[in-house]
C-alpha cells in the first residue's frame, strides 16, 4: 500500500532522488533552458553570461542525497 505509516519514508526517498539528480543536472548542463529563450531578450541589467553551478556545493548535495536515498531503501526493505 502506498500510504499509510511508511509514506514519510517514500517522501524522502523522493526528496533524495530530486536532490541527487536535480544537482548531477546542473553538473551537466550548465545553461539549462537558456538555449531555447535566444527570442527573448533579457531583462535591463541582467548579465549575459548564464551562472555557473557551484561544484563543490552540488557534490555535497549529491552525496547527501545519495545517503538519504540509500536510507529509505533500506528502511523500506527492512521494514
Amino acid at each position: 500500500m502506498l500510504g499509510g505509516p511508511e509514506i514519510i519514508t517514500f517522501l524522502l526517498l523522493a526528496l533524495g532522488g530530486a536532490l541527487a539528480v536535480g544537482n548531477i543536472a546542473a553538473l551537466i548542463n550548465p545553461e539549462g533552458p537558456r538555449r531555447r529563450r535566444d527570442a527573448i531578450p533579457p531583462p535591463p541589467g541582467a548579465p549575459d553570461d548564464a551562472a555557473k553551478p557551484k561544484v563543490g556545493r552540488s557534490v555535497v548535495m549529491i552525496v547527501v542525497g545519495l545517503v538519504i536515498v540509500v536510507w529509505a531503501i533500506a528502511s523500506l526493505i527492512g521494514g
